[in-house]
């Protein structure tokens, strides 16, 4: 057993609290089916708190660590674990080994002015949380994340390894089945990422053994032991000072069935406090023909005001619609929020 003792003097505390007085409603067709206004715990990310260090351990090589809890600030509802690793860098590169944000996520939500969340919540992201309905892939456990050494400047490679029961989620939990040396939950990525100047450019591929595919909490294919579940993420961004247009591409597979979107965005600095911004997603949820085909579209725009480095005022809007390929019926949701949020 690996123990690493910290004094608090080493040890970095940080985190994020946001509130949001917003407004939600969905349709579908011409029937009101949700409405509500309300105090959110988030708009511009999740509010958190985490501690992090490293230590020395000479030649070169450092441990490190972080443990980062999810905070519920607008109810009483027990904190969750976001994230929690330990890991060593050094000449070789980098590992943690713990609970992570997938470099699937982190490569999306790059391309993302409203920072994975909105109005309307994040329509391109359907397929990122779509292995079993819940974190997963946004946040993988039981997993190990290695980042080669920067053998060329700007450029970043990594492979992340998870295993059984990688990917659970309260409605459709995934247990190790090791029947014919097969265990459902394993995955397999690898990240491609390359920065310099204001352009940032980035892929990442993943395989994970029998996992489902699912678009908020609805289950839309159910996989078996030995399918593989595959996502690809693809994105660029430029900053060229006065604009930053960025676009990512993300697909998730099971076979011929597959769940697809694309983003659109730009932001725009609007003088030295404030910058304003516009995203527009589309795609498809393909299942080979069936009566639960669907098209998809989204829309986020909003202006966010810094009151210093670490506090932030903001607005943010936007819309979702799923258009049934067979019955023509569009369920929309669409939404508003004016919060603060603030970082330390």
């Amino acid at each position: 057993m690996l123990y690493l003792g910290v004094s608090f003097a080493d040890a970095t505390l940080y985190g994020n609290i946001d509130q949001t007085y917003n407004t939600t409603k969905t349709t579908s067709g011409a029937t009101v089916t949700n409405q509500q206004t309300n105090i959110s715990a988030y708009q511009m990310g999740q509010s958190f708190l985490g501690v992090k260090g490293e230590e020395d351990l000479g030649g070169g090589l450092k441990a490190n660590y972080l443990y980062e809890f999810g905070l519920a600030t607008d109810t009483t509802a027990a904190p969750t674990n976001r994230q929690s690793f330990v890991g060593l860098s050094g000449g070789f590169g980098a590992f943690r080994i713990g609970k992570q944000y997938s470099k699937a996520f982190l490569n999306t939500v790059v391309a993302d002015p409203a920072g994975a969340t909105g109005g309307a919540g994040a329509m391109y992201l359907a397929p990122v949380t779509s292995y079993n309905g819940s974190e997963a892939p946004l946040r993988q456990d039981k997993g190990i994340q290695y980042d080669l050494p920067n053998f060329v400047p700007g450029l970043n490679i990594g492979v992340t390894k998870v295993f059984g029961n990688a990917n659970s989620a309260p409605t459709n939990s995934i247990s190790t089945d090791e029947t014919n040396g097969i265990k459902k939950g394993d995955g397999t990525g690898i990240n491609l990422g390359y920065s310099f100047g204001g352009l940032h450019a980035g892929f990442t591929t993943d395989s994970v053994t029998g996992g489902d595919i699912y678009v908020g909490s609805s289950k839309i294919v159910a996989n078996t032991t030995t399918d593989k579940n595959k996502l690809t993420t693809l994105s660029l961004v430029y900053d060229f000072g006065v604009a930053k247009p960025s676009y990512s591409n993300v697909k998730t597979s099971v076979g011929s069935q597959s769940v697809q979107t694309d983003l659109f965005a730009i932001s725009v600095p609007v003088g030295p406090s404030a910058a304003v911004f516009i995203s527009s997603s589309s795609g498809k949820i393909d299942l080979t023909g069936t009566a639960n085909d669907q098209k998809v579209k989204g829309m986020q725009y909003g202006v966010n005001y810094s009151l210093s480095k670490r506090t932030v005022a903001y607005w943010h809007a936007g819309n979702a619609t799923l258009t049934n390929k067979t019955t023509g019926i569009d369920t929309k949701s669409t939404g508003y929020g004016i919060g603060m949020n603030h970082s330390f």
